[in-house]
């Protein structure tokens, strides 16, 4: 079992297109290139982090038959967008855990949220990874351990959850 993190989808989103400069010409293309590119990387038996902003116009009937498209099990941490609806909405439609605030992923040193959070002090070397951010780069001097997370930035699909700070990288391959 592996673990991925995948975050800012936006599905049927036509802004996120222009506003994310993404390369697609319509929501169709978009929602196709992210479901491959996720049900490429996702095995399932493996847990994918969703760290939030799922859909735009959320409804039941959409989020189940595109989570029922989606391999392995979704863990969502809440994005601003996804706020509309109650975790227990979230859990009917089909995700296994859907958490309203950041986690922790102690074994990793790792803090997943939607948006970055600021420097935690002198503690162990804990990555921030979190979405929110659609734009390449950022640099607020107390974000200096987060590491964006958002599908711009990771080549539009899914990436592995580890701690870059611990294997001394600060990028996913981009």
């Amino acid at each position: 079992m592996a673990k991925f993190v995948f975050s800012d989808p936006h599905f049927d989103s036509e802004s996120i297109i222009k506003n994310g400069n993404r390369p697609f010409k319509s929501v169709a293309e978009m929602n196709a290139t992210l479901i491959k590119n996720y049900n490429a990387t996702v095995g399932k038996q493996d847990i994918c982090y969703w760290l939030g902003d799922i859909m735009y116009g959320a409804t039941k009937a959409k989020v189940s038959n595109l989570l029922r498209h989606l391999r392995g099990r979704k863990y969502l941490i809440m994005g601003n967008h996804d706020r509309g609806h109650s975790t227990t909405w979230w859990l009917s439609c089909g995700f296994d855990r859907v958490y309203e605030h950041p986690i922790y992923d102690a074994e990793n040193y790792i803090m997943l949220s939607h948006e970055p959070l600021p420097e935690f002090g002198n503690m162990p070397p804990i990555a921030n990874i979190h979405g929110h951010i659609h734009i390449m780069g950022y640099d607020f001097p107390e974000h200096s351990h987060c590491i964006n997370a958002c599908v711009e930035m990771t080549d539009y699909r899914p990436v592995p959850l580890q701690n870059p700070f611990l294997i001394k990288s600060r990028t996913f391959g981009r």
